[in-house]
């Protein structure tokens, strides 16, 4: 069963003249001002990836490199999202153009890029690395295997055993209503078991790259919790700044009576002697996990991951079994449950469950598409269309089905409207 959206990719080569890049600025030891630009691997040109370099001292010729995986290999989302981060912490960026969701040969392409960046910018052996759903598997895959500094994985995890494999810090950002929430929540339920080298942040939102702030508060506990100093870094006023600010946060979490995220987020400070030493934290979190309000949120949190599986089950089931007119009838539920619910661990559980489906019928179009079962897309395809009528996946598995029936038209029509809606594969229909 699949456990996370991937966009449909088909690969094909790439070929750039050197004319196309012959113009882009080339970094120099000289230049301070922050640099913003689009670069190729020199002994793969095809390998394009985008680099920002922060604005530095010219003598900070070791700073810290961030390779940021984007599951539809979107470089220049990538490094939008992070440049916070890379700013307020003096860090590198780096992200392929090339490296996506479904790719082959990822591990061998992650090398050729960090060997290229190390090449010619100003580097050292600190390696990050930071993706977000397929591209959070892959960061994790790599740091298995390859030195890796510390690794921040958004809207995915890993099993326990691979996680203490990894020999580096390693943070997991995941939305409470993301159908990957089910991966951070066996940590969660029982604290105890938390590796030692994994940190969990978990947000309110869904299925999606969080927001800037929280990468740039995430590279910070990286950059700033291995302690020493850093000649390119003001490590002194950073440290008391975040400290202070992720304070503030323990304390508005305990305000609002959100126990769970008090735990984790106090979990997360303890486990680094550098923030620990000023902070105790670890006495807030050992108190914290023993109060009857955590203890009730913790067991109001298994029932509903229990309701939660068992539905999951049966719908995926249902998909297998149970036509459109049934699945218009569960999906108006499903709808209204999401705006009626008023218990918020139990609304989070619709909104995940409908992740969950919108995932399930996506890896069931893409199968039947590659296999050009029309029989399969045209029973599941209604159900995408009414779970996501916008969806840019569901609209091409749409065009998809017409080819098969030898509907040109429709086929057309909705290969338009993907592209309208950002699909980002490709058009063509094998």
């Amino acid at each position: 069963m699949p456990t996370f959206r991937t966009a449909r990719i088909v690969l094909f080569a790439f070929f750039f003249s050197c004319s196309v890049f012959d113009s882009l600025p080339v970094y120099s030891a000289e230049k301070q001002n922050e640099l913003n630009q689009t670069d190729r691997c020199q002994n793969h040109p095809a390998h394009t990836y985008q680099v920002f370099v922060p604005s530095v001292d010219i003598s900070c010729r070791k700073l810290p490199l961030m390779v940021v995986i984007d599951p539809h290999g979107d470089g220049k989302l990538a490094i939008r999202q992070f440049k916070e981060a890379a700013q307020t912490y003096s860090v590198v960026l780096i992200a392929s153009n090339q490296i996506k969701n479904n790719v082959s040969g990822y591990l061998q392409l992650l090398d050729e890029l960090i060997a290229d960046a190390k090449s010619k910018y100003p580097v050292g052996n600190t390696l990050y690395l930071g993706g977000f759903s397929g591209g959070a598997r892959m960061s994790l895959d790599y740091a298995m295997s390859r030195h890796t500094s510390g690794v921040i994985a958004c809207g995915a995890l890993a099993d326990p055993e691979q996680i203490k494999a990894i020999p580096c810090p390693v943070i997991a950002i995941v939305g409470m209503d993301d159908f990957n929430f089910i991966e951070a929540a066996q940590y969660i339920i029982k604290p105890s078991d938390i590796p030692q080298n994994l940190s969990i942040v978990t947000t309110n939102a869904s299925h999606s790259w969080p927001e800037p702030g929280l990468l740039a508060q995430a590279t910070g506990y990286l950059r700033l919790s291995s302690g020493g100093n850093d000649p390119c870094l003001d490590t002194s006023i950073l440290l008391k700044t975040y400290i202070a600010e992720q304070t503030s946060r323990l304390n508005q979490f305990s305000q609002s009576k959100d126990e769970l995220k008090a735990m984790l987020l106090a979990r997360n400070l303890s486990i680094s002697k550098t923030f620990e030493s000023p902070g105790s934290f670890r006495s807030r979190y050992e108190k914290l996990i023993k109060q009857a309000s955590f203890v009730q949120q913790r067991d109001n949190l298994v029932r509903n991951l229990q309701l939660e599986a068992s539905i999951r089950d049966q719908y995926y089931k249902a998909l297998l079994e149970k036509d459109s007119v049934w699945w218009r009838k569960e999906i108006l539920i499903l709808n209204t449950k999401l705006t009626s619910e008023k218990d918020p661990q139990r609304n989070l559980v619709y909104h995940r469950i409908k992740g969950f489906l919108g995932v399930a019928c996506y890896s069931m179009c893409s199968r039947a598409g590659s296999l050009k079962e029309a029989h399969t897309l045209e029973r599941i395809v209604p159900v995408y269309r009414l779970l996501e009528p916008d969806n840019p996946d569901q609209l091409y598995y749409t065009a998809v089905l017409a080819h098969l029936k030898k509907n040109p038209s429709r086929e057309k029509y909705y290969l338009e409207k993907a592209k309208e809606k950002g699909y980002q594969g490709s058009l063509s229909i094998p």
